[in-house]
């Protein structure tokens, strides 16, 4: 499009442009294109300095699943097959996983990095976890096995009967 702007000088001295609609409006969608590529740039120097991930793996993260698991399950790779890569026990790949992410070893950290070929922040601590996330976390880590990480059923047996009962009482109370 070509611009034919209108100059004029107010009766203080101060001087004004005159666009038409469209040409406004085709000067404010090249600012945006501009800022656009400006943000797309910014990205593409991120990615070279942070490292990128997968988005299988950003996903399953945001999901609640673990940096670890999360990466380990794209590389196809069980908690064994990390931990003979690493030199560790499953039993301990394992514990990381039932951990916060970032918790452990930064050694070890390291090597899980390396071995599954991705970037060292992805298994750091989450520093912008919004307030839902950690709750999130913390229901799922005060209510899950921290072996396995499973989710642990209702309680069952006497101790259940026993709590079962406690609350029927105080409700007629």
């Amino acid at each position: 499009m070509e611009l034919e702007p209108k100059f004029e000088k107010s009766g203080d001295g101060m001087e004004t442009v005159t666009l038409t609609r469209a040409e406004f409006d085709w000067l404010i969608e090249q600012a945006e294109d501009a800022a656009d590529l400006a943000a797309a740039y910014e990205g593409l120097k991120s990615l070279k300095d942070d490292g990128a991930i997968p988005a299988e793996v950003a996903r399953a993260v945001r999901h609640g699943k673990h940096p670890i698991a999360a990466a380990r399950a794209y590389r196809k790779m069980t908690q064994a097959d990390l931990a003979d890569l690493i030199g560790v026990t499953q039993a301990a790949i394992a514990r990381l996983e039932a951990l916060a992410p970032g918790t452990g070893r930064t050694e070890t950290i390291d090597s899980i990095t390396e071995a599954l070929a991705l970037p060292r922040w992805l298994f750091e601590p989450r520093v912008n976890e919004s307030p839902r996330e950690k709750l999130s976390r913390k229901v799922h880590s005060a209510s899950a096995n921290s072996v396995t990480g499973r989710i642990m059923g209702p309680a069952s047996g006497k101790a259940a009967r026993k709590r079962g009962a406690a609350a029927a009482k105080s409700k007629r109370a």
